[in-house]
This record gives structure tokens, C-alpha cells and sequence, in this order.
């Protein structure tokens, strides 16, 4: 019976697994993990999790069968049988209990020092196209770092009027009427994920704390963080908004 109970457990490990791959896609909690483009990855893994699970549906334990090797001595101790049949329950059923007990929780500005901050990115040419042709005033935080990118002279944004959501990053390197506006962006998971931002200036700086999700608007001109020369974003307002539902941005 040893062995039932064995087959049950795999049957309900895989049967769970399928279930927590199906609810992280409906609810929407997939994209802290990976890529929309990658979601029917996770759909094809929970059909295949709960196809091997229902293999197990037709097994008729033995009863017979002590699981071992039932014509040798009881007496006889057989380790290695244990932990071929234990270990790959064991290695599936980690990530199942981590998945379930540890919530996944975005990036976000406290993991900026431990990888860096682009202020200005070189992207493909397909890509840069993409984000000029989106109006400004609809941009996100990755088209302008593209199109600051794509342009060395500070002043080349005068003056276009800029609408984005991000969170308040700021660190040495930053005046007391300066902050960044922020945004991970992730192309296949977040192992890749590369956090960019726009410098901000507002005399009502200190009154966003790092973290913060905020909406700016305002336009461009020429200034600079740390006397090095860039577009900084001239702000007309600034509100604290709640953290979008997909924190991160999609390249």
C-alpha cells in the first residue's frame, strides 16, 4: 500500500500544479512572473500537468505487492529504492509550496541598487519606431527612454508634453528637487528585468517617498542629473496613483 499512497500523492502534486498555473492566468498574477507573450506556456504546462496526472486515475495498487522486492527479506534494507521514489516528489513539490506560500511580489524601487537604472536605451530600430509612433502624450516610460536613446542632444524633447506612471526611485546622485519616475521592463521573465527612468524635477520633490507610485505630467527640457546632461521632465502635476494592476512594461 506504501506504493498507493505514493501514486495518490504524484496524482495530487500534478493535479495542483496544473490548478496553480490555470489561476495565476486568469487572475492576471502570470505577468509578475513572466512575459504576456509567453502566457501559453503556462497554459500548455498546466495541460500537460493535469494530462500525467490523470494517468495515475487507473492505478489499482497491488495489494499483494509490499512495494519492494516482495520474494527478498524484509529484513533487507533497500536505501536507494527510497530515494529514487522520494526525490522526485520532493523536487516538484518545492516550487509547488513556494509558488503557493510565497506571493510574488513586482519589482519595484528597492531592487534598483542592487542592478542599475537606464536613463537611455539603444533599441532596435523596429522597436524605436514603435514608440515614435505613439503619440507623446501616450508614451510610457520605456518609449521616451528609447526616443532619449535615439537622440543625444539634450533639448531634442523640448517641450513635448510627457504623461507617465512609474514609481519614485532616487538616489545619491539626485538634487533635492529631483527624482526618477520609474518602470521595469521585462522580455521574457523577470530574471531579465531592467528597471529605466525618467529624471524629474519639481520643487515638490521631498513630498514623494522612494517607492511611491505616481503619475507626472509636464514636458521636457534640457537639464541634467549628477552635471551630466539630459531631458528632465518640467512637471505640471504630480498625484499618487495605486500600482498598476501589470507593473511592468513590455518591450
Amino acid at each position: 500500500m506504501k506504493r498507493a499512497w505514493r501514486e495518490y500523492l504524484k496524482m495530487s502534486i500534478l493535479f495542483l500544479l496544473a490548478g496553480f498555473f490555470i489561476q495565476k492566468y486568469l487572475s492576471g498574477n502570470l505577468y509578475d512572473y513572466i512575459s504576456p507573450r509567453f502566457a501559453w506556456l503556462a497554459v500548455l504546462a498546466a495541460v500537460l500537468f493535469a494530462v500525467m496526472a490523470m494517468s495515475f486515475i487507473n492505478f489499482k495498487p497491488n495489494h499483494n505487492d509490499n512495494d519492494l522486492h516482495p520474494d527478498h527479506d524484509h529484513d533487507h534494507d533497500h536505501p536507494h529504492e527510497h530515494n529514487v521514489t522520494k526525490w522526485p516528489v520532493i523536487l516538484v513539490s518545492v516550487p509547488l509550496v513556494l509558488g503557493i506560500f510565497v506571493p510574488a511580489r513586482p519589482l519595484g524601487a528597492s531592487q534598483v541598487a542592487n542592478q542599475g537604472i537606464s536613463t537611455d536605451i539603444s533599441a532596435p530600430s523596429a522597436d524605436l519606431q514603435t514608440s515614435l509612433k505613439i503619440i507623446p502624450a501616450q508614451r510610457n516610460v520605456l518609449d521616451w527612454v528609447r526616443a532619449i536613446g535615439a537622440n543625444p542632444d539634450p533639448a531634442a524633447l523640448n517641450e513635448q508634453q510627457v504623461d507617465v506612471i512609474g514609481f519614485v526611485y532616487r538616489d545619491v546622485r539626485f538634487a533635492s528637487n529631483q527624482f526618477m519616475v520609474a518602470r521595469y521592463a521585462i522580455s521574457c521573465c523577470v530574471a531579465d528585468a531592467r528597471a529605466m527612468g525618467l529624471v524629474v524635477q519639481t520643487g515638490d520633490a521631498s513630498q514623494h517617498a522612494t517607492g511611491e507610485w505616481v503619475r507626472v505630467q509636464g514636458h521636457f527640457m534640457a537639464g541634467a542629473l549628477d552635471n551630466n546632461s539630459m531631458p528632465v521632465i518640467k512637471v505640471d502635476s504630480i498625484v499618487s496613483v495605486d500600482q498598476p494592476a501589470q507593473p511592468y512594461l513590455y518591450p
